[in-house]
C-alpha cells in the first residue's frame, strides 16, 4: 500500500537508459569500442611479425584487447 512520504524524503526520479535508447548510438558506441580492441590488438602483432620477441607489457595489451572484445 502507498504510505505518506515525510516532509524530508526526496522523490527518485525514475531511471532512463544511457542515450535515450538510441540504437544507432548504441551501434556507433560498439562498433568504436570493437575498432579501438583491435588497433590495441594489432600493435604487438605487427611486431611479433617481424621476429621480435613480445614483452610482458605487449602480452597484457594482447590480452586487454582481447578482453575488450569480447565484453
Amino acid at each position: 500500500a502507498m504510505e505518506p512520504r515525510g516532509a524530508g524524503e526526496a522523490v527518485a526520479a525514475p531511471a532512463r537508459p544511457l542515450f535515450g535508447g538510441c540504437w544507432s548510438c548504441r551501434v556507433l558506441s560498439g562498433s568504436a569500442l570493437l575498432l579501438a580492441a583491435l588497433w590495441i590488438y594489432q600493435g604487438p602483432r605487427r611486431s611479433m611479425k617481424r621476429g621480435v620477441p613480445p614483452s610482458l607489457a605487449a602480452i597484457a595489451q594482447i590480452t586487454f584487447a582481447i578482453s575488450e572484445r569480447r565484453g
